[in-house]
């Protein structure tokens, strides 16, 4: 009894000590499991993305649980980026614009990471991947392109027996029969300047192409006498006797819900804007057709460019875990679930387009009459174009063409005599 005893004690002895050798053994493993947990800040502007972001990257970290990604939003992401990157506080991932003026000066100052080599560069639609291009590097991987069309609502379309507008004339006319029939016509989120220039850049996207602002970038251009200019803000002001009264009390939240809940026949904006205009009225019935820009349907291009792009710090800890999480978030099944949510038109390879509304957009497109945003040209990138923001929704209120040509152009010049 006595000896079972005693081997009764040993057996405990054995087993508490094995138990608690355990015990530290799991402690020490979570220890060094977080010690080497990398995190990572995804830093980025589209508010309206968040949601699909945070969902891949919920995904992302099961199957790399030694990484934590931080989902950092903003709006004005791109004027914040400036601020945080000018102070040296630069995020590790973040979205960045191919051609634009602040993209090749980071690339320059060698603030970007190369990513030329990088196996899943060649899953991207080598015709948008190449805008990365600077000196025959790339610096940037797209996920996404945007296009501005006009948002209709099909009901009120249907009840006036309207077509589809494909010449400039004929969306004004087409805006005059609603009005008549006592519907606002467009609805504009003018308080807004961003919203404004969404509005004016088709219009100058259309008639300007690449080689005309390569030469404002050098030499001195008369705007303010140019026909081209005047019959582009002549036609801005054409618009806005169909705008609702409370256009310059109205944000762009406020807009998307109006829209939504059937308050305005038309509302001209890009494709980034949908998921929240679906989240208002899931059961809208509407469709996006191009804008109109000019009397020549056949030279009439979509206005858009590379949307969810992103860009690597070169200073970032992480390199190799950074290049994981873009290489997931271009896989094919991944980009076909961002373009599903928000109804973008993917730069990867076999991502289809599923979103009815954007078909007609997505056709022209893949047709290669797009034309890239104007501001991307600009010498002085994000400065410049809140500065044209700024007179876009000045010319707005005084409606003075010649006040908003006499500004540009003085813009364009400060910045020629500032590089």
């Amino acid at each position: 009894m006595k000896k079972n005893a005693v081997l009764l004690a040993s057996f405990c002895l054995v087993m508490s000590l094995f138990l608690s050798s355990c015990a530290l053994a799991r402690k020490d493993d979570t220890a060094v499991e977080k010690k080497e947990k990398k995190k990572l800040e995804f830093f980025h502007g589209k508010i309206e993305s968040a949601k699909i972001f945070e969902e891949l990257i919920q995904e992302f970290e099961k199957e790399n649980p030694d990484i934590d990604i931080e989902n950092v939003y903003v709006p004005y992401g791109s004027t914040v980026l400036k601020t945080r990157i000018a102070r040296g506080d630069i995020p590790d991932i973040f979205v960045t614009y191919p051609i634009e003026y602040d993209y090749i000066l980071r690339v320059n100052k060698g603030y970007l990471l190369d990513l030329t080599n990088e196996e899943f560069v060649k899953n991207i639609q080598p015709e948008i991947q190449n805008r990365y291009l600077v000196n025959g590097r790339m610096y940037g991987v797209a996920l996404s392109q945007n296009a501005v069309g006009v948002l209709y609502n099909k009901d009120i379309f249907t009840e006036l027996k309207l077509k589809i507008p494909r010449t400039w004339d004929e969306f004004i006319q087409i805006m005059e029969t609603i009005r008549k029939a006592g519907k606002q016509p467009l609805l504009m989120a003018n308080k807004d300047p961003i919203q404004i220039s969404v509005f004016n850049l088709n219009l100058v996207a259309n008639e300007f192409d690449s080689q005309y602002w390569d030469k404002v970038n050098k030499e001195d251009v008369d705007i303010s006498n140019d026909k081209r200019w005047i019959e582009v803000s002549e036609k801005m002001l054409q618009v806005l006797p169909y705008v609702q009264p409370d256009s310059f009390r109205a944000d762009s939240d406020q807009i998307k819900k109006a829209f939504a809940n059937g308050e305005g026949a038309m509302y001209v904006m890009g494709t980034w804007a949908l998921p929240d205009i679906e989240a208002f009225n899931p059961n809208l019935n509407y469709g996006i057709f191009p804008f109109p820009a000019t009397n020549d349907p056949e030279t009439n291009h979509v206005l858009g460019g590379v949307d969810a792009g992103f860009a690597i710090s070169a200073d970032t800890p992480y390199p190799e875990e950074a290049k994981r999480f873009l290489a997931f978030l271009v896989q094919t099944e991944n980009a076909q679930k961002f373009s599903d949510y928000e109804g973008s038109i993917s730069a990867v390879k076999g991502v289809q387009m599923k979103k009815q509304e954007v078909k007609l957009l997505d056709k022209l497109v893949k047709q290669e009459r797009v034309v890239n945003w104007p501001n991307h040209y600009w010498l002085g990138g994000t400065a410049a174009e809140d500065e044209f923001r700024k007179y876009s929704q000045q010319f707005f209120i005084d409606r003075n063409v010649s006040a908003y040509l006499e500004n540009l152009e003085r813009m364009f010049s400060s910045y020629r005599q500032g590089r």
